[in-house]
């Protein structure tokens, strides 16, 4: 029998608040800031690159573009947003947040996907990572048993562990299952913080960075020439669309149409300093990891009421949350905040050149966070080799 992961269990990309820094001046102060100079002097064989999005995936591509040689200017909007699908992440990284079954062309670039961490943290110095490894099971025995044969057979190492080796795990279960998959080379990460590191290291490389709302893609004759920010024209060779969900309204002004829709989904937080847990648990209808700032960080699907079902949503969660762990009393409430996430329409990253117009680049997919790293290389390779 092949198990299918419960919808709870499958990868959502939501995580932790963003914090980035910024400068903060706005396109009327470009002339005093020289490092957001809209007309920057230009560099012979130097490819001038507009990214439009701060978030993990825009980060990344600033990150490997400037790394690459290209004259980087980063370009968001609101940095601070907690409804954006980077802050409304999990940080789930690893093969264990997906079933091999459901999409096998997804699953093989996850996996390959995943390797380009090892050699982002060898260049960046450690990530923030809240913690390593994941302990899933199902419903029952034979499903979590199938789980585990399926991911196996498919290059994903995990392991069978029983009772009392899930206990030594997780001292904090209340009541540990008869069986438990463990994959330990997965983590969870703080991908406000991720986008940050990455947004650093571009900078040290020469990027600039510019708080902004683009009004549109500038083109002449058949080719980019730039955007338009606050009515003030910034020129580039080439304009990579990272915003997620933003990219689609930005293509249009160039008259280019993304197949991307939005997939609503909710990070809640918990504040319980003394809760003990280690690892990332997927269980019982949870998605729950420690948080790297203290406290629990749970996932969970958009409730069918909207944001007028949040608090019973966040209820349930707590008491969940409590039942698991075995707590005299529910966590309280943080924060519960929702964002959407851009998903194309069949499933595979966009991460190429679009419409029948030169320079125009769009790089947007799900899941995020675990793709960022590999995605951010490809679109660089990808500009500048174009």
């Amino acid at each position: 029998m092949q198990a299918m992961m419960p919808a709870t269990c499958i990868l959502r990309q939501r995580c932790a608040e963003r914090d980035l820094a910024w400068h903060h001046p706005t396109v009327h102060d470009f002339h005093p800031m020289p490092l957001l100079n809209p007309h920057p002097p230009s560099i012979p064989g130097r490819a001038k690159v507009i990214v439009v999005g701060g978030g993990v995936m825009g980060a990344s591509a600033a990150w490997h573009l400037a790394k690459a040689g290209a004259a980087v200017t980063l370009v968001e909007s609101n940095p601070d947003s907690r409804s954006t699908a980077t802050a409304s992440s999990l940080g789930w990284v690893g093969a264990s947040a997906s079933s091999p079954s459901d999409n096998p062309a997804a699953f093989a670039l996850r996996l390959k996907a995943l390797e380009a961490f090892a050699a982002l943290e060898g260049q960046l110095g450690p990530l923030p990572i809240a913690t390593r490894g994941t302990l899933l099971w199902l419903s029952n025995e034979e499903e979590t048993a199938a789980m585990i044969a399926e991911h196996q057979s498919s290059g994903t190492r995990m392991e069978r562990l029983l009772r009392a080796q899930i206990s030594d795990k997780e001292p904090m279960l209340a009541q540990a299952p008869p069986l438990a998959a463990w994959a330990p080379d997965d983590f969870a990460l703080e991908p406000a913080a991720f986008a940050r590191q990455l947004l650093a290291g571009a900078q040290d490389l020469g990027a600039s960075m510019l708080q902004g709302t683009v009004d549109a893609v500038e083109v002449t004759g058949s080719r980019v020439s730039g955007i338009s920010v606050g009515g003030q024209r910034l020129t580039a060779d080439t304009v990579v669309l990272a915003n997620g969900l933003g990219a689609q309204a930005l293509a249009s002004t160039a008259g280019v149409h993304l197949p991307i829709y939005p997939s609503p989904a909710v990070l809640l937080r918990f504040g319980l300093e003394t809760h003990g847990l280690r690892h990332l648990l997927c269980a019982e209808d949870l998605e729950l990891r420690p948080s790297l700032g203290g406290g629990l960080v749970s996932a969970a699907d958009y409730p069918d009421n909207a944001e007028s079902g949040f608090p019973a949503l966040a209820a349930r969660s707590a008491e969940a949350i409590a039942h698991l762990l075995g707590l005299t009393a529910a966590p309280a409430l943080v924060s519960i905040a929702a964002a959407q996430r851009p998903m194309t329409t069949d499933g595979t990253p966009l991460c190429a050149y679009v419409g029948e117009i030169d320079g125009l680049f769009a790089l947007v997919a799900h899941p995020g966070v675990i793709l960022a790293p590999f995605l951010g290389q490809l679109c660089a390779t990808s500009v500048l080799d174009a």
